[in-house]
């Protein structure tokens, strides 16, 4: 088993330098814009937001834990600067990754041995999904590592422990509470006599107490204590957007949808967002024939997760419920909102990677498995590839419109309002926003035109709302090469 140690510390080595390596070069991009924009109001303000709007036209509803770690990151970095502040920010997703891969690694060994350990670590420290959200500023890389945590305390019997973690877990995103049947769960079969009953009760009651501040804040302020799922129930805060696209409105033909359950397998092997459509963007080569090739390995990753779930071995049950719990909250969102919910399962990614373990550690030949592991080395490396390429391209993206955003910074007021519904666009240039509709151009200040924006089409205009904008606004800025243009609007 030495020989394990050894490529394990190599592996977890690699691992942890790719995750810094690919944040130190992300630019940061979709719901992270909303979230840090959120985090920079708590800083300048000392308070949480409630009705701001940063490319959104909803309240500030998600627990704070990661706002706040965010927020302390953006003010002990902001000394050197902005850059220096946004990329101590960045770094944020990438350090809890790391710390997710030691844990998954030990709670591996812990559970089976020290080689099931190394083959969970291979799988987790490569998977595209995880690689992703160790880079990208999301919040769901803190609460994959608190979940992950809360299970590892748990197997330790450290039932305080796990019960904070829980808590954190909760106040960092709502799908942090469903870890709780694993770690009671464990902490039932840890104990023995009328003691377990007490402490698994213990490890349910005290993270419900921890998140009751935050529910209750939401419930007082939006009227739903869960904002905004279930709000037909609650009969919350209501937006345009939001009942437009069905959130919060329970609709049971969703779960049928076979485009949804595509989306979640492409967005597991790292297609942003699980839209092959966002791939068009990339002017590559044979494009098609790569993208066969793509498909093909990450359909030859997925067999030891089928081998592992045919096989029967000690703790198997525990693995089919951390990953069942976390099917259902797919389920549950599905119902409530959309598909497009892939990352939601990261919290059950260590359990999928035990099982991944445990199914190669099944493969009795010894020259069949080195000759799998070499091919799935090979597919390793090529979404490690795919990862780099996907990142640095978008931040070379945003970076060509990085001019317009820095006009705006240094030539508007900071509390001018813009009209867009990108959260991007809100983040970059630090100014708050209006929903892009006719009406709204009475109370914003600003206009960001560009209709060939390439990184988010929310910032593209539709024709009726740019007529609008340039009869009534003023042209203060424009930028040839980018095709930006600002309106002041009188």
């Amino acid at each position: 088993m030495r020989k394990y140690s050894k490529l394990t510390l190599i592996v977890l080595i690699i691992g942890i330098i790719l995750r810094f390596w690919l944040a130190s070069g992300y630019h940061v991009a979709g719901d992270a814009c909303w979230q840090l924009s959120n985090s920079k109001y708590v800083v300048e303000n000392g308070e949480f937001p409630l009705f701001e709007q940063f490319g959104r036209d909803e309240p500030f509803w998600p627990p704070p834990v990661f706002h706040l770690m965010a927020a302390f990151m953006f003010k002990l970095f902001l000394v050197f600067g902005r850059e220096f502040a946004e990329f101590g920010v960045r770094m944020i997703s990438p350090l809890f990754g790391s710390l997710t891969l030691v844990l998954v690694y030990l709670i591996a060994k812990r559970l089976f041995n020290a080689k099931v350990a190394f083959y969970s670590l291979l799988f987790m420290a490569f998977i595209p999904l995880h690689l992703d959200y160790s880079a990208f500023s999301y919040i769901d890389g803190l609460v994959t590592f608190l979940t992950t945590l809360s299970v590892y305390l748990a197997l330790r019997n450290r039932v305080i422990g796990a019960s904070i973690a829980v808590g954190l877990a909760i106040l960092t995103k709502y799908n942090g509470g469903f870890i709780l049947p694993v770690v009671a769960y464990i902490i039932f079969m840890n104990n023995k006599g009328i003691g377990r009953f007490g402490k698994s009760l213990f490890v349910m009651i005290v993270p419900v107490i921890l998140g009751i501040p935050w529910l209750f804040r939401n419930w007082v302020s939006l009227g739903n204590p869960v904002w905004p799922f279930l709000n037909d129930l609650f009969k919350g805060y209501q937006i345009e957007t939001f009942s437009a696209l069905g959130t919060g409105t329970v609709v049971a033909s969703k779960v049928f949808d076979i485009n949804g359950l595509i989306s979640i397998f492409l967005g597991i092997f790292g297609v942003p967002d699980g839209n092959i459509n966002l791939l068009l963007n990339f002017k590559v080569p044979f494009f098609n024939l790569l993208f066969i090739v793509w498909l093909i390995g990450a359909l030859i990753f997925t067999i030891p997760l089928l081998l592992g779930f045919l096989g029967r071995f000690r703790k198997k049950f525990l693995l089919l419920i951390w990953i069942g719990v976390y099917l259902g909250l797919i389920i549950l969102y599905v119902l409530n909102a959309s598909w497009s919910v892939a990352r939601f399962l990261l919290p059950a990614f260590p359990a999928m990677a035990m099982l991944w373990g445990v199914g190669i550690s099944r493969i009795k030949s010894n020259t069949v498995r080195k000759g799998f592991l070499f091919v799935l080395m090979i597919i390793m490396v090529g979404f490690v590839f795919t990862s780099v390429v996907k990142i640095n391209y978008a931040s070379n993206v945003w970076d060509s419109y990085e001019n317009d955003f820095k006009w705006v910074r240094e030539n508007t007021d900071k509390d001018s309002t813009f009209l867009t519904s990108s959260q991007c666009l809100s983040y970059n240039i630090e100014r708050q926003s209006r929903f892009p509709k006719i009406d709204n151009l009475n109370e914003v200040n600003y206009v960001f035109v560009n209709q060939w924006f390439r990184v988010d089409n929310r910032v593209i205009l539709d024709e009726d709302l740019l007529d609008n904008v340039e009869e009534r606004g003023k042209e203060v800025y424009e930028n040839k090469k980018t095709g930006s243009v600002v309106y002041r609007i009188s």
